[in-house]
């Protein structure tokens, strides 16, 4: 079983990678979230206009009066009745944007939206007579992102051609204009495209809506079946088709549904009428009920397998944000938030559940257990109240009660198989995140990674969201690396940020640190951590370990903000901590910055009486004068010193340098990275005989490494235990 499923993981993975690399699907996939906002608001809307509830009508109009359903009418316009025209603007900018980066395109994701939204209306040619503004609605989703994605194609190829591109800068002129002066031939054209399609498709194929045309060809195809099961059954399984590419299924099949479905429930009242037994089974009512439960794939039978059997926080916070507009059978939150549409995992449940819950109501209808379909009921009348309002009986909230369980337990499954290739995803970018952040710190550059419109920016504000649940919820943690001297006495800590993620276990410091200060959760992460550091260090003190200095890192943005000292001092009064025994560690790079408002704050540090120290000496940067100039108590080696030293001679001359310095200066050396005990050798000749590094241990927790002290296991030069008497003497 086990196999099987890991199998199903890969394939899925592999599937899942490829569409990834297909920018045409990832936009349309991303174009179809960006709607997520509008798509809720729309829905909000249409609950408050469809609640079918006569006592609720009743009092907003007896509280609001004969407009009450104004402004829900004006928000449904401003969502549902132009979704079409959203589709184009969202999928056509994150075409621009994944296509733009991918190719190192200097296109403006704004211009192409803009042009993509003027293709769409210039194909539907507002000017001809018996225009409809419903084409701008659901209704024309399917045609929106077909001119979407084939606008922004043309547009983008036409603007890399150095024949169209107009070079016109005048002084004073910025970036922006430059960007649409160049547009003007590539934009012209493309929109010009599509108006002489819409003539064409006029005047040669006499197509003057062609909305209506599509629908038109999908009624005649169904018009030629003469099997009411086969209708109904190829009637669902088109429905989610549509819907699983990203269109509005039930709103392009409208028209087979008004021409079919509508008339059976008719037929079925006419028959009842006139004392004689109903015969339709598949009526519109009958596939609102019994089959699109929670709107199209029955979401909701997705949203309770979800809650059920979801690991994942995102996916868990969506299912309980779309309960209320499921229940309603509102589903687009679900399905374009997952997203459903173009996820591969989903394929085979999204479009058999509804086939199978399709058969089982065939049925329960067929043979006599559940009433015909025979009262006009709400589409968003919520379950149980629908079944039983649809056939006047109980067994049809039965019906409605059993095949929401069935489609649960078939989409139970995967649930568990989309959140591991999710899993698989993610940490695939993670690693593409990780090498951005790495080659930042290499360049010391800065690095955005939330306002990113890709794969890298999706996973940092994913990573965010969930740092700042666990920084609320206190579930980051300190380690602490020991620091000794050559004779093997502990002298001191280093306090390192760990965060431990529910799904990608541990995240990478920097990455931690980088996402923090981009959110502005430095500052919050800043304190606990030093809250935290102060309360390990004062408890350490207690058991006697009284000679241990504890050093925490601090950022360049934690210097900058107003309140750091005066946080510091509440930490160390708080917990009643000598100052000393504190130690501050800034990098070369920032100590670098020499602005004059971090240069004060430096000063305030040593004034409250707390130890300074310079990470990542001798990164090439670095300016004897600061040394001199902040009086720093610590210098810590960079580690390419020490990682080459056995290599390398000019490392051991820098080395011997800066201890030379040190001795003058009156700050003591640390060598980082001391993993092998030739290193230590070699760095004791040089003069330096304070060490870090996983020689002695790796960062531990904090309850281990009081054990590790308490019981004198941290292994020293040779493999030597060192005993707690050493480790503190």
């Amino acid at each position: 079983m086990d196999f099987m499923r890991d199998r199903l993981v890969r394939v899925f993975t592999v599937i899942d990678q490829r569409l990834e690399n297909q920018p045409l699907l990832v936009s349309i996939r991303r174009g179809l979230i960006f709607m997520i906002p509008l798509v809720l608001l729309g829905s909000i809307a249409l609950i408050f206009l469809s609640l079918p509830i006569p006592a609720y009508h009743e009092f907003m109009h007896a509280t609001f009066g004969d407009q009450w359903k104004n402004v829900f009418n004006y928000v449904r316009d401003g969502t549902f009745s132009i979704l079409s025209l959203i589709m184009v603007v969202c999928t056509s900018y994150s075409y621009a944007i994944e296509h733009g980066q991918r190719y190192q395109l200097k296109v403006s994701p704004i211009i192409a939206s803009a042009v993509s939204l003027g293709s769409f209306v210039a194909l539907s040619g507002i000017s001809k007579a018996g225009f409809s503004i419903s084409s701008f609605g659901p209704v024309g989703v399917f045609i929106s992102i077909v001119v979407a994605v084939t606008s922004a194609i043309l547009f983008m190829r036409l603007s890399s051609l150095e024949l169209l591109q107009v070079r016109a800068f005048t002084s004073g002129a910025n970036s922006t204009f430059g960007s649409a002066v160049t547009a003007i031939y590539p934009a012209a054209i493309t929109i010009s495209m599509f108006a002489i399609l819409n003539q064409v498709l006029s005047g040669v194929f006499e197509v003057s809506d062609i909305h209506a045309f599509i629908s038109g060809v999908a009624s005649s195809m169904f018009s030629r079946i003469n099997s009411p099961f086969v209708s109904g059954m190829l009637f669902v399984l088109l429905v989610h088709l549509l819907w699983f590419f990203g269109m509005h299924g039930s709103n392009v099949l409208e028209p087979v549904a008004q021409s079919i479905f509508v008339p059976a429930l008719s037929a079925n009242q006419v028959a009842i009428g006139a004392g004689s037994a109903p015969t339709e089974v598949f009526t519109k009512t009958f596939f609102d009920n019994f089959v699109l439960m929670g709107g199209c794939g029955a979401a909701l039978c997705l949203i309770l397998a979800i809650m059920l059997a979801g690991r994942h926080k995102n996916q868990r916070r969506l299912a309980k944000m779309s309960v209320i507009p499921v229940l309603c059978n509102i589903s687009e939150l679900m399905i374009f938030g997952i997203p459903i549409v173009l996820n591969p995992v989903y394929f085979l449940p999204f479009i058999l559940t509804p086939v199978l819950l399709t058969l089982t109501s065939y049925l329960a209808v067929y043979y006599g257990l559940v009433p015909y379909t025979s009262n006009l009921v709400e589409w968003t009348t919520p379950i149980l109240l629908s079944g039983y309002a649809s056939t006047g009986s109980i067994s049809g909230s039965l019906l409605q009660l059993f095949n929401l369980l069935l489609g649960t337990l078939c989409y139970i499954p995967f649930v568990g198989l989309a959140e591991r290739v999710a899993d698989a995803r993610v940490k695939n970018n993670l690693g593409r995140v990780y090498a951005l952040i790495g080659n930042a710190v290499e360049q010391v550059a800065a690095t955005t990674l939330l306002a990113r419109h890709d794969d890298i920016g999706d996973i940092a504000r994913s990573l965010t969201v969930d740092l700042h649940h666990d920084l609320e919820n206190d579930r980051v943690t300190l380690f602490y690396q020991p620091q000794v001297d050559h004779a093997g006495r502990l002298f001191g800590l280093e306090a390192l940020l760990r965060w431990k993620h529910e799904s990608y276990g541990y995240i990478h410091p920097p990455l931690v640190i980088a996402l923090a200060e981009e959110a502005q959760l430095i500052d919050k992460l800043g304190y606990w951590v030093l809250d935290r550091a102060c309360h390990d260090l004062k408890h350490l003190n207690e058991l006697g370990m009284d000679c241990i200095t504890v050093s925490v890192n601090i950022s360049a943005l934690q210097l900058e903000n107003d309140n750091f000292i005066a946080d510091l001092r509440d930490v160390i009064q708080k917990h009643r901590i000598e100052p000393q025994s504190l130690q501050v560690e800034i990098t070369e790079q920032l100590a670098l910055a020499s602005s004059t408002r971090i240069l004060n704050q430096i000063k305030s540090i040593k004034q409250l009486g707390v130890k300074l120290a310079m990470d990542d000496f001798g990164m090439g940067h670095s300016s004897l004068m600061y040394l001199k100039e902040y009086e720093f108590n610590t210098i810590k080696l960079d580690g390419s010193l020490v990682r080459e030293i056995l290599v390398n001679q000019n490392c051991c001359n820098i080395i011997s340098s800066i201890v030379f310095l040190g001795k003058s200066l009156n700050y003591s050396v640390v060598a980082e990275y001391v993993e092998r005990d030739e290193q230590r050798e070699l760095l004791h000749e040089l003069g330096c005989d304070r060490y870090q590094g996983y020689l002695f241990s790796k960062p531990l927790p904090y309850p281990q490494l009081v054990q590790c002290i308490q019981e004198g296991s941290l292994c020293i030069s040779h493999g030597v235990k060192a005993t707690r008497t050493q480790l503190l003497q």
